[in-house]
């Protein structure tokens, strides 16, 4: 039964870790190209009347929205992949815990 249990529990860990990787890697591939349209900032028109004026085309909305995408991505992937090594860390140490006090008790019966 323990066994089994702490199998699931582990296959759950694994589980968030692998989910906050994918997000993390979502999140990361939004960074670069948001990196992409701030760089790409080329977009500029001039027209000519009594003195040269020009204005800048920005994609301002595209990259807010990326940014705004990317960002609760970055925080929801590090926080699942962070819970997911705590969690396995956490049950590995409290099954060696377990397995020195059955240990403990085998050696006083002795």
């Amino acid at each position: 039964m323990q066994w089994a249990a702490r199998q699931h529990f582990h296959h759950r860990s694994a589980l968030m870790q692998t989910w906050g990787a994918v997000l993390l890697l979502i999140a990361c591939g939004l960074w670069v190209w948001l990196g992409f349209l701030l760089a790409d900032q080329r977009d500029m028109y001039c027209y000519r009347t009594m003195s040269s004026m020009c204005e800048v085309d920005t994609e301002v909305p595209k990259q807010l929205t990326v940014l705004g995408i990317s960002a609760p991505l970055s925080v929801l992937g590090a926080g699942l992949l962070v819970a997911g090594s705590v969690r396995r860390q956490t049950s590995s140490h409290v099954f060696e815990v377990i397995e020195m006090q059955k240990s403990e008790e085998r050696s006083r019966e002795k």
